[in-house]
């Protein structure tokens, strides 16, 4: 059940007319308006589900959902009353209707009496301000920006239109496109592990660079991003970096890369487009990661991947060679055990 505390009511729509929005192929009788969205298991016959894991193979085949997007392949599993709303992708497919029965945040134009903005700054049109946000010297705030509660913005940082940061996050020495999404607690633009260790002390290098940030891009809850000790940290078009992730200076991300949660990634990497990270990824500095590579959970990256190269590991290796690795392992395990029984 999606609570209405949190979320508004859904638009209300016929089957035919979100099929038809959606580039879905209606399959079975009847149309209705859909009242609302649930599990396969949950629905009832004014709900739309979707079928996206084949572990639930069972509850697509006894749902009482009244509409299900489905995959070319499980048409026939689709009980009979039910409509079959046909995509390629059918978790793809849910996401392009909730964005239409569920449409953006709504929020209304409004600066809280609380903000303390810089006579400086400039703000533009259609913006939300929340209470006790701090806007600092010569920042430039885009059209239709959501600025949350307790959100500091620091001198000269620069925002593009239609973003969304949420409460207390620090932006500092950044530059960031348009349309991105900052979740609650992310810190932007602090400075890079520069700790030079001399035998008598700590010297620390001033980091001089910025952090930039392209257009459509997310960046998850309590994650940090450095600015770059000289060059600059770079974060490309429309990638997604989850909660808990840590760039460090200099790092470079291409386009449409995905880093998962609690990534760790050195200062001076360079990352390519379509990379995928998975949770708890570990990568030394000053290495390259390809085109779209992809790292399974947990590896340890110490050297520089291929464009395309799946590794995994630690430290990180060729898939397959990982694979024999970890068989290889368990294998002399079972035998060792068995021998001393």
């Amino acid at each position: 059940m999606i609570d209405t505390r949190f979320y508004h009511k859904l638009s209300k729509i016929r089957v035919s007319e979100l099929a038809e929005k959606c580039g879905f192929k209606m399959i079975g009788e009847g149309d209705f308006e859909i009242c609302g969205i649930s599990t396969l298991k949950g629905a009832v016959k004014t709900d739309l589900s979707f079928f996206g894991n084949k572990k639930y193979l069972n509850d697509l085949k006894e749902t009482s959902a009244g509409a299900v997007i489905v995959t070319e392949r499980n048409i026939d599993d689709v009980p009979k009353g039910t409509i079959a709303l046909v995509f390629p992708n059918a978790t793809v497919g849910y996401a392009k209707a909730l964005n239409i029965l569920y449409s953006k945040e709504k929020y209304s134009a409004h600066i809280s009496e609380t903000a303390i903005i810089h006579k400086t700054a400039r703000i533009g049109s259609g913006c939300c301000i929340g209470n006790y946000v701090v806007i600092g010297e010569n920042v430039e705030i885009g059209d239709n920006i959501f600025i949350g509660d307790h959100t500091v913005i620091e001198c000269g940082c620069k925002i593009g239109s239609g973003g969304y940061i949420r409460s207390n996050v620090t932006i500092s020495h950044s530059i960031i496109g348009e349309s991105v999404i900052i979740n609650s607690g992310a810190r932007l633009g602090e400075s890079g592990f520069g700790i030079i260790p001399t035998g008598q002390s700590m010297i620390y290098v001033p980091q001089l660079g910025r952090v930039i940030v392209g257009d459509r891009v997310r960046i998850g809850s309590n994650t940090t991003i450095d600015r770059g000790s000289i060059e600059d940290t770079v974060i490309g078009n429309d990638t997604i970096i989850d909660n808990l992730v840590q760039i460090g200076h200099n790092v470079t991300i291409g386009n449409m890369s995905i880093i998962v949660a609690q990534v760790g990634i050195a200062g001076s990497t360079k990352i390519g487009n379509g990379v995928l990270l998975a949770g708890q990824v570990g990568v030394s500095g000053h290495i390259e990661i390809g085109d779209g590579a992809i790292a399974a959970a947990k590896s340890g990256i110490a050297g520089s991947v291929k464009p395309g190269q799946i590794v995994g590991g630690i430290p990180a290796v060729d898939a397959e060679i990982w694979k024999r690795q970890a068989a290889f392992l368990k294998s002399s395990v079972t035998k060792k055990k068995q021998t001393n029984q």
